[in-house]
């Protein structure tokens, strides 16, 4: 019921937010945006700090943000943005006006596109109605906001926000969470990206790891004077220093996306992992009657892939919430091109990277992994997994030979508090 009620204050809450837009008034909205800003209720800890510091929510990027605010007294006071209602006003403005639609999800009635065809008359009323609702926002709080964080730079809808900020002296701040790619695919970032006179309007630039800062650096030369590798702080939701005594018995297998890694240019729309992913459902499929094994499936909710094999019943899938926790739980885990598939070496676990393709020359779009844990022989994989099973194994293995991956994709694990602490308060 509970739920039944807030779902209708918040589909309400954007209606009155759309009428704002229409009544032409940027105070409304910014009260309506005021009272729209959320707390994570679950974070006991008070910060002694009174500076406000406004963040465009992503589950993601508020996991980073939960972190280092959990274990910092000195972080600012946090609250989040729904991103729908950014995205709301900017479809107001985008000359899609429709007043029966669903509100909560204008994202579904627009792209890029429509950010890059808007006519120049309708950008300048969007960016005046920002600007005239981020200073009233200010004076709501008494001037205490001090800066704004998004968490990509190509968040279309959100960058007339951005010029608001500037044009009120409100530093916008990019926690960049879109740090792991395949050396092919920040090749190809660098030289398609069209969201280059974005990093004009922010400030300050945290990246979780060198190879993204000398991307963005390649992309705007700016960049190099406000960006610092601070590291990722989920680190340490993986990060196990506790050694214990387990016997193998549990397999996760992190379903992959079947494009991971692989630069969206024309001459690769013909490549992708279809082959390693289904002939690793061949090869679970071929251990599942081993009364020794418990295999699990992490799916993410919306990547249902298809494959030409039929998952065996004895095989558990799970599609909600993250895959932290399956993590800990596993032994042996089967990734690819994912944070998690990195996550899994951070947490000390036997982890196999498929590599089942008839091109070989497809290797250079996995991620900079050990070589010894690439296979590219289903019989090495499956005898692999067979000689760990009920062998008693001491966890966290030691990932001596993983660290270079560690490094490359989550940075350095050295005073990452600290450092974002500069970075908001600063």
């Amino acid at each position: 019921m509970k739920e039944k009620i807030y779902s209708n204050f918040l589909y309400l809450l954007h209606v009155l937010v759309f009428i704002s837009c229409h009544l032409k008034s940027p105070k409304l909205c910014a009260f309506f945006i005021k009272i729209s800003l959320f707390k994570q209720k679950s974070l006991k800890k008070r910060t002694k700090n009174k500076k406000i510091t406004i963040v465009l929510y992503r589950a993601i990027g508020e996991r980073d943000v939960r972190i280092v605010q959990k274990a910092s007294s000195k972080f600012p006071q946090i609250l989040y943005m729904r991103r729908s209602i950014v995205k709301l006003i900017f479809y107001f403005f985008s000359g899609k006006r429709k007043f029966f639609f669903n509100y909560l999800k204008p994202g579904l009635y627009f792209n890029q596109n429509d950010y890059f065809n808007q006519n120049e008359e309708d950008k300048k009323k969007l960016e005046l109605f920002w600007s005239e609702v981020i200073f009233n926002l200010k004076n709501f709080y008494k001037n205490e906001i001090s800066n704004i964080v998004t968490f990509n730079s190509s968040y279309f809808a959100e960058i007339a926000l951005y010029a608001a900020c500037n044009k009120n002296n409100l530093p916008v701040k990019l926690w960049f969470k879109e740090c792991f790619r395949s050396d092919p695919a920040i090749e190809y970032y660098i030289k398609e990206n069209k969201y280059s006179h974005v990093f004009q309007l922010i400030k300050k630039i945290s990246v979780y790891n060198e190879s993204m800062k000398k991307a963005l650096i390649a992309i705007d030369k700016s960049n190099r004077k406000k960006i610092f590798v601070n590291g990722c702080p989920r680190i340490y939701d993986y990060t196990n220093k506790k050694k214990y005594f387990k016997k193998i018995k549990d397999i996760l297998f992190l379903s992959f996306h079947l494009k991971g890694g692989i630069s969206p240019s024309k001459n690769n729309k013909s490549i992708n992992w279809n082959l390693s992913y289904d002939k690793t459902i061949k090869i679970l499929n071929e251990l599942s009657n081993n009364e020794n094994l418990n295999i699990i499936i992490k799916r993410k909710k919306s990547r249902k892939i298809k494959t030409k094999y039929k998952i065996d019943k004895k095989i558990k899938i799970f599609n909600e919430g993250s895959a932290q926790k399956y993590i800990h739980q596993a032994d042996v885990i089967i990734g690819h091109n994912s944070a998690a598939t990195i996550e899994a070496l951070i947490n000390g676990k036997h982890v196999l990277i498929p590599f089942f393709e008839n091109k070989k020359k497809l290797e250079k779009y996995l991620f900079d992994f050990n070589k010894e844990i690439i296979f590219k022989s289903e019989k090495r994989m499956k005898n692999k997994i067979l000689s760990l099973i009920n062998k008693n194994s001491m966890f966290p293995l030691r990932n001596a030979k993983n660290a270079k991956t560690i490094k490359k994709y989550y940075g350095s694990s050295e005073n990452i508090i600290k450092k974002y602490e500069n970075f908001l308060n600063n």
